[in-house]
């Protein structure tokens, strides 16, 4: 088995080689070649992805390996957990961290940085917690948390995150970063006995992913005490991955290419007349009906391979998908009790809270969108989430801000045109 840095080194150099041929292109002011379009679309669709499973796979025994090694030849590792005071244990079930003795480290690197707290930076040095700060002093820049803290805010932000969840990922390897997209496939003719092929090529497309930084602060109060370290590595590390999934999911969902969604274009301001389906004379998803939704799923474009959900609202989804399933009858008691399950016409549903939640709409606005986001858009991830923190600004309340940042970028590329739909449809009031 390959190492991880190995397979790291191969999946830059295949992104390079994408970068190189679309560079050579662009030089030669020319569409790709029949040769270089399937040799990008194998690195993009099969290459790289397999690649990526085995670096997961190569991380996962490497990890293994070196803790059962550290076990072994390490006396400190056999050392025990530090016993976490009564005072300090978890209350209630924790939200971000797989168990206590995690979420307690955290919080005392939380105090130790953060605070400039004696007793937490004693903790670290006798844990072998790194980067605790001998001076607390940290306002110059971020630093990294933790490994479990790390790992808490990323699985927070996919759990919270309808984007990141759905869209394609792609590791960005420059603050700008192309990715081809296969845009139409070679033309077929019938010819006659000895009759001249017309020739004709792929059509290739650009996808550009421009990195854009998103931060967002905290303010805490700064007379925490090591006895509620827990519920500080809690707090922080919820309210960082949770902000910052919804501010992706606006950015996909909602962007319109102003400011406020940091110049991202979503679905709300890329998706081309072809891709909108108008549920005339219903405002209000109360009045929308089966036909509405089905008009949605015959708009949209089955490619091969394509996965399409829906995206709607929890109230949307309570007042026109979950209502017109009740109302077709056949519902029994259990299910009436259970619960309905989150699908519908076949298709799976997935509930995001930044999209329209009003019981009333006005035209034009948008009600649900129907497609596979795998396809239709990708979510390039520049950098992750660095943590700094700033003690001046609310110095006369006694708090510490606590600011999170990360660069990321979406790009909705499957729009349809003003005639034709694509493999993403919304459907809209009207």
């Amino acid at each position: 088995m390959k190492s991880p840095i190995e397979l790291s080194k191969e999946i830059q150099a295949l992104q390079a080689k994408v970068e190189g041929i679309q560079a050579l292109a662009a030089e030669e002011s020319r569409d790709f070649t029949a040769e270089e379009t399937l040799e990008i679309d194998a690195i993009i669709d099969k290459q790289i992805p397999k690649l990526s499973d085995d670096l997961r796979r190569a991380e996962k025994v490497q990890n293994f390996v070196a803790a059962k090694v550290a076990k072994i030849e390490s006396p400190e590792a056999e050392k025990p957990q530090a016993k976490i005071p009564a005072q300090a244990r978890a209350y209630r079930k924790l939200e971000a961290f797989k168990n206590e003795y995690d979420a307690y480290a955290s919080g005392q690197f939380v105090l130790a940085n953060l605070f400039n707290n004696s007793k937490a930076k004693q903790f670290c040095a006798d844990n072998g917690i790194r980067n605790a700060m001998s001076t607390g002093d940290n306002t110059l820049g971020g630093f990294l948390v933790p490994e479990p803290m790390e790992a808490a805010i990323i699985e927070l932000r996919e759990q919270y995150g309808v984007a990141r969840q759905n869209s394609r990922v792609w590791p960005m390897s420059d603050s700008v970063t192309i990715v081809p997209k296969l845009a139409g496939e070679v033309t077929g003719y019938y010819v006659g006995e000895n009759a001249t092929i017309t020739a004709s090529d792929m059509t290739v497309q650009q996808v550009k992913l421009d990195a854009k930084k998103l931060a967002a602060m905290v303010v805490v109060s700064s007379e925490l005490s090591e006895d509620s370290v827990i519920s500080v590595a809690e707090m922080v590390s919820r309210s960082v991955a949770y902000t910052m999934a919804v501010k992706e999911d606006e950015a996909l969902f909602l962007g319109d290419g102003t400011s406020t969604y940091g110049g991202i274009v979503g679905l709300a301001g890329a998706l081309a007349a072809g891709s909108l389906v108008t549920a005339t004379s219903n405002l209000t998803f109360s009045a929308l009906t089966f036909a509405n939704f089905e008009s949605v799923v015959g708009a949209c474009k089955m490619y091969s391979g394509i996965q399409p959900k829906w995206y709607i609202s929890n109230a949307g989804w309570s007042a026109s998908m979950q209502r017109l399933a009740n109302a077709a009858g056949g519902v029994t008691m259990a299910e009436l009790a259970g619960g309905m399950s989150r699908s519908f016409l076949g298709y799976p549903v997935v509930v995001s809270q930044v999209l329209n939640s009003a019981l009333t709409g006005t035209t034009a606005t948008r009600a649900c969108y129907f497609g596979d986001l795998t396809m239709g858009s990708y979510l390039g991830t520049r950098r992750g989430i660095s943590i700094a923190l700033d003690s001046s600004r609310y110095f006369e309340l006694d708090q510490v801000a606590i600011k999170a940042t990360q660069r990321f970028d979406i790009n909705v590329h499957d729009r349809g045109t003003a005639s034709a739909s694509g493999g993403i449809i919304g459907l809209v009031f009207g």
